[in-house]
């Protein structure tokens, strides 16, 4: 199994939760009242989408599991003191934490790794991976140019891409790997993309918005979930209404 990074034993017991993917989910590029920082771009969460996870984090444990480090991440959940969150997963399953500046051992793996890019734009903030930007003349052949290069040294990890970006991690993306870890179900699952897929599968209500991938819209469909057919901002108020009307039925 590969190697996760948590603060918290597995749990013994399972608990129920509402758990929420961010980009593509929540945060949108448009924008709106709550700015995260990010190395090039500002992306948003809205005001009613806000007022919503207060009200669904009073009913029932709330979880975000994000491809985001805790850093970035932290630059959200920091605007939202009226918002409880029972626990957190980085990094597409990787990191584990309870409360957001739960501190990780040092694990000086991924500094080797990155010195076998020296060329690449290193991302900063992760704590179980690396992830780069190569150069525009690179980046066609980046996944296979990182693939030769892990194997030439001994290294079995996995390479991943995002849109412009290389991720290399320990193992397989599995958010709910993660969830496993802090002991959570995802009774209602928000999500939009192949990184959400494990956690969609599990889960009792599977939400999405239309722009999300074609793979989830199966599942979502095979369990008569919920796809917002609006977009942005707009889809988030909507996804989260929803999680909100389920949670009041569970009281």
């Amino acid at each position: 199994m590969p190697c996760v990074h948590s603060v918290k034993n597995r749990s013994e017991n399972v608990v129920d939760a509402v758990v929420c993917d961010l980009d593509g989910t929540l945060l949108y590029p448009r924008e709106e009242a709550f700015g995260v920082e990010g190395r090039s771009t500002v992306s948003f969460l809205s005001k009613a989408s806000a007022r919503l996870l207060a009200r669904i984090s009073q009913l029932s444990p709330l979880v975000i599991a994000t491809g985001r480090n805790s850093v970035s991440t932290g630059r959200l959940v920091k605007q939202l003191p009226d918002v409880t969150f029972s626990g957190f997963v980085f990094e597409n399953g990787f990191i584990v934490k309870q409360h957001i500046d739960d501190c990780i051992p040092y694990n000086g793996k991924w500094d080797d790794i990155a010195a076998l890019f020296p060329n690449w734009e290193r991302l900063p903030f992760y704590e179980n991976c690396a992830g780069f930007i190569p150069p525009s003349p690179d980046r066609e052949s980046a996944e296979s140019t990182a693939r030769a290069m892990l194997k030439k040294y001994g290294y079995d990890d996995l390479v991943y891409r995002e849109n412009k970006k290389i991720f290399i991690y320990p193992g397989t993306v599995n958010k709910m790997r993660g969830l496993s870890i802090l002991g959570i179900h995802p009774y209602i699952a928000l999500g939009d993309q192949i990184n959400d897929i494990q956690m969609m599968e599990q889960s009792t209500w599977p939400v999405m918005p239309v722009s999300g991938a074609d793979e989830l819209k199966t599942i979502v469909k095979k369990k008569d979930g919920f796809c917002s057919l609006l977009t942005s901002h707009e889809a988030a108020h909507e996804m989260l209404n929803f999680a909100y009307k389920k949670c009041m039925m569970c009281v």
